[in-house]
Order: structure tokens, then sequence, then C-alpha cells
């Protein structure tokens, strides 16, 4: 465990910090043995861990196809089904599902991501009507185009201007703005909410995506 500063920094709370390559078969597992080792209540598990492998359905790689699948839905499910037991321990326990626009809106050159965030929405609505006996909501958090690491690069090739005026908000948004519609999903404001999917993307889902 170690001691941080809450993000306010009006207060210290007591965080770990676990790791597992989720592309592994057992990587789910080891890491739910992890937490299962430093608590036996669960309120809040967000599934974010994702790999992006662009490539056509005549140029993509089998194997990055599975390794997107792998992390960006297998991995979800395995978790959410070893943690089940401490999930139940809660009152009002919460899974996040962080897909994307692209969970419904295709883009051409990269089907394996688009798959593999599809599988993940699918798998929120079946594992929201299967969990919510137990009192465990499950929710997707949809964002559209987020200036992270995993897209860096490719914002910098098309060009953030270019990028913005696809988007009706008028920009790319920063990692920042997911945090409000996460919060949502993720408190008590959202106890009568689940499977359903909250897009937070400026409008850009419902425009033309060009590519």
């Amino acid at each position: 465990m170690r001691h941080c500063k809450a993000a306010n920094g009006d207060a210290d709370i007591d965080a770990a910090w676990l790791s597992s390559d989720l592309a592994q078969r057992d990587g789910a597992e080891v890491l739910a043995r992890q937490v299962r080792a430093r608590t036996s209540r669960l309120d809040i598990l967000v599934n974010n861990a994702g790999v992006e492998r662009p490539g056509s359905i005549e140029t993509l790689n089998p194997d990055d196809l599975d390794e997107t699948l792998a992390v960006n839905a297998r991995a979800p499910v395995q978790l959410v089904a070893a943690l089940l037991p401490e999930l139940s321990a809660s009152k009002a326990a919460s899974v996040v599902n962080v897909t994307s626009i692209h969970e419904w809106v295709p883009y051409p050159g990269n089907v394996a991501y688009g798959m593999a965030k599809a599988a993940l929405a699918m798998f929120t609505r079946t594992a929201s009507i299967e969990l919510a006996p137990k009192g465990i909501r499950v929710n997707n958090l949809a964002p559209g185009a987020v200036a992270t690491d995993i897209n860096r690069e490719l914002l910098t090739e098309i060009g953030h201007e270019r990028f913005a005026s696809w988007i009706p908000a008028g920009r790319v948004a920063e990692v920042d703005d997911m945090v409000g519609p996460a919060l949502f999903l993720a408190s008590d404001a959202s106890l009568y909410v689940t499977g359903t999917t909250l897009v937070a993307d400026g409008g850009y889902g419902r425009n033309v995506v060009r590519y």
C-alpha cells in the first residue's frame, strides 16, 4: 500500500499499485488475486485497459487481432467474473467498461479495435441483466477522440485542427473531459442506470467520421 495525497489535496488515502499483462490468458486472474489479497469488497471496477492495432481486413496481422480482442474484450469479462464475490459484497457496485464511439461507428482500417469495442459493449448489456440481482450495475463509457498515448501519434499525423473540424464541439477531448462522465457512472448518482452507454464525444459520433 502507498500513502497518497487525494486529487483535491485535502486528504491522504491508501492506494495500491497493481499490475498484470492482460494480453495473457491468465492476466486477469493474476490481477484479481492481487485485489483479493488486499480487500474483500470492491465498489468500483473500471475496465479501461486497451490496445489499438490499426489494420484493414486485408492487411491485419492475426497476432494483432488476437491481442486487441484479448485486452479490450476478453480481459474485462474475465475480471468481472473473477471479482464477482468482491463486487457482490458491495452495497452498490458499479462496473464501468470504457468502450468508444467505435462500438457502433465503423472506422475503415481499424477493424480489430472496432470489433473489440463492439464485443465489450454487448458484454456490458448482457452482464447488466445477469448481475442486476446481485446489485451490480454495468455500463459503458464511450469516448470520442481523446488525446491519449494510444492515439497521440495519429492525432499529430492528421493534425489537431483538422481533426477538431470533424467534431461538432470543435476540439479533441482531453483526458480530464472523461472524469465527470466516469464519476457519474461509478457513483450513487447513477444507482438506477445499468446496461447503457454514456457517450462523451463532443458530438463526433453524430457527425461524418472521416479518415
